[in-house]
């Protein structure tokens, strides 16, 4: 695997770790702004499965895998399909089996992307591999930080944040737990 994918991959399971936490901790049924906690997190989970890869060659699985309706992930009341309705708390075991689907999903991409490729548009779409994965990046922390504020304001605790630990232990001498 080229050095610039390793990287990205790397990069990416700090995201998956940091997402993981995020889950466990998660007060679910917590709302915020007329959505619970839970259909947040899906709606992350669900943007990394859609718009990772390819976002125009995209099929949703997890109905059928987890029963969870892809209509869930809607949040903004003005799109198609949203469901207005903060009582739908999903559980968190789905929640946690659609982050390992889309995990493994990812890691098989990162097995077969080349550096070449990140530059290219895939099929159908407007941006290239990169912009489509730094998208995600952008897009998975805004949304992991709501959620952690969410839960923060529910149950007056934040969950642990992984970062770039070298460099955090150099720079600002922390210590391991």
């Amino acid at each position: 695997m080229e050095e610039i994918i390793l990287q990205i991959k790397a990069q990416q399971k700090i995201n998956f770790t940091n997402v993981r936490e995020q889950i466990q901790m998660a007060d679910l049924k917590a709302v915020f702004d007329s959505e619970n906690n839970s259909r947040y997190i899906f709606h992350y989970l669900h943007s990394l499965d859609r718009f990772f890869i390819n976002p125009c060659d995209y099929v949703y699985e997890g109905e059928k895998l987890f029963g969870i309706p892809e209509n869930l992930s809607v949040i903004d009341p003005k799109r198609e399909g949203y469901v207005a309705d903060a009582s739908i708390v999903i559980e968190r075991g789905k929640l946690l089996s659609y982050l390992d689907y889309v995990e493994e999903k990812i890691n098989l991409y990162f097995e077969t992307l080349t550096a070449e490729e990140l530059v290219q548009k895939p099929k159908g779409c407007d941006y290239s591999r990169l912009e489509l994965i730094l998208a995600q990046f952008r897009h998975l922390m805004w949304h992991v930080g709501l959620s952690s504020g969410i839960t923060f304001s529910a149950k007056g605790e934040w969950n642990h944040f992984t970062g770039l630990s070298a460099l955090n232990k150099k720079l600002f001498k922390t210590r391991e737990k």
